[in-house]
């Protein structure tokens, strides 16, 4: 008679199994992980997009704000060749610009300058960024200009956009 002997171990679905279960939980747990870091990015992105559009509209109040007499800011003159009220302009502007200057073609990238490691996004010395920003200044009335600042940038593929509004009243 055959004597047969059950032997302690694990069977080949058993093991099968288990290792399914235990590669779920791990795509599971990787794919939070990505979730976190992705829109750590994102949020990281916003902020500072926020902080461009925010800065946008401040340089078009201070540049207003450098005329003695607001009546001399050409947005404001009652010169009506100037910028008739409905007219509408693109700028691209820096923090330390004291005029306006037209955006030529298509938006340049921002730059960071990482050499003097002032952290200041502009248009002249560093590296190329993924942000891009267009200020438009658009007459509304004899004493009021409207002040739209557009953030763009790019990551994966996807374009995102942030967008700032204001109105400038000529109150003095």
């Amino acid at each position: 008679m055959l004597k047969i002997s059950k032997k302690n171990g694990f069977s080949l679905i058993g093991i099968i199994v288990a290792t399914f279960i235990t590669l779920v939980g791990l795509v599971a747990i990787l794919t939070l992980a990505n979730i976190s870091l992705t829109g750590a990015s994102t949020s990281k992105n916003r902020l500072i997009a926020s902080g461009l559009t925010q800065e946008g509209v401040e340089i078009v109040r201070d540049i207003r704000a450098s005329y003695a007499d607001w009546t001399d800011w050409e947005w404001y003159s009652t010169a009506p060749l100037l910028h008739p009220i409905g007219d509408s302009e693109e700028y691209c502007i820096d923090y330390d610009d004291i005029v306006l200057n037209n955006c030529v073609g298509t938006d340049p990238p921002l730059k960071l300058d990482l050499t003097s490691l002032s952290g200041i996004y502009n248009y002249d010395p560093g590296d190329d960024t993924i942000f891009s920003r267009k200020v438009t200044l658009t007459r509304k009335g004899l004493n009021e200009v409207k002040v739209e600042v557009e953030v763009k940038w790019t990551t994966k593929g996807q374009t995102h956009t942030l967008v700032a509004e204001d109105r400038l009243w000529n109150w003095k």
